[in-house]
């Protein structure tokens, strides 16, 4: 197998492939993803091992960002422990309403997306790494979202804001300042919807996220990213 890099991918080829895994998930609800594993109200709804995958999947994708590879490795195995436990919940996938094919496709993705990830940490391929933990994040959104879809109204646009978000450290990453900017208009446009969904029963939470996208508007560097995310974390 061969990385992004080796392969040629230019930034608007990646760009494209970002947009691309966006979009697949603007149109699936999505779990809450919390700073540790959520003990919220969706966790009623949502099976544990698909909490456990995203958060994983998430702590996978921070890691190889930071090129902590030791910490890329404990989150990674933490993903194939969780992806493991999804098989068991193909009949409780049907009984919320979603479409065995549906389950079956991610599920094979999902193994490739792992074959592909353990392939790039054993070689520490940055980028081929990080793609393919945002591969997995698509795959737990994927198969979150006919129990999703029995929780909040508001998760659907709170696990958009996250893709903005993560849309952005990628350009971050790449030096992309186009796509950057297009990540940020589009998290802007959705946040006035969210805001007004979840201000008046979260207003401390609400301004988490509005010192996060101020202080982004001064630096836009990792840790401002990472506190962005953390602060639309917190909104689920």
């Amino acid at each position: 197998m061969l990385s992004n890099a080796r392969l040629g991918i230019d930034l608007p080829r990646r760009r494209m492939l970002t947009t691309a895994a966006a979009v697949s998930l603007l149109a699936v609800s999505a779990s809450a993803r919390a700073a540790s594993p959520p003990s919220r109200s969706t966790a009623s709804a949502i099976p544990q091992p698909l909490l456990d995958l995203d958060f994983a999947a998430m702590a996978l994708f921070e890691a190889a960002e930071a090129t902590h590879w030791d910490d890329a490795h404990t989150a990674l195995s933490k993903v194939e422990t969780s992806a493991a436990a999804i098989a068991a919940l193909e009949a409780r996938y049907a009984d919320a309403g979603g479409k065995l094919e549906t389950f079956f496709e991610a599920t094979n993705h999902l193994t490739a997306d792992l074959i592909d990830a353990r392939a790039a940490e054993s070689v520490r391929d940055r980028d081929w790494l990080l793609a393919s933990a945002d591969n997995i994040l698509t795959r737990a959104g994927n198969l979150t979202e006919p129990f999703a879809r029995r929780t909040d109204a508001a998760l659907p646009r709170i696990e958009v804001l996250l893709v903005m978000t993560r849309r952005m450290r990628r350009a971050l990453d790449w030096q992309d300042d186009e796509g950057f900017e297009a990540a940020l208009r589009d998290f802007n446009r959705l946040w006035l919807v969210v805001r007004s969904e979840i201000g008046a029963r979260a207003p401390e939470r609400v301004q988490a996220v509005e010192q996060a996208l101020a202080s982004i508007g001064q630096a836009r560097n990792v840790a401002n990213l990472r506190a962005l995310s953390t602060a639309v974390h917190e909104l689920a």
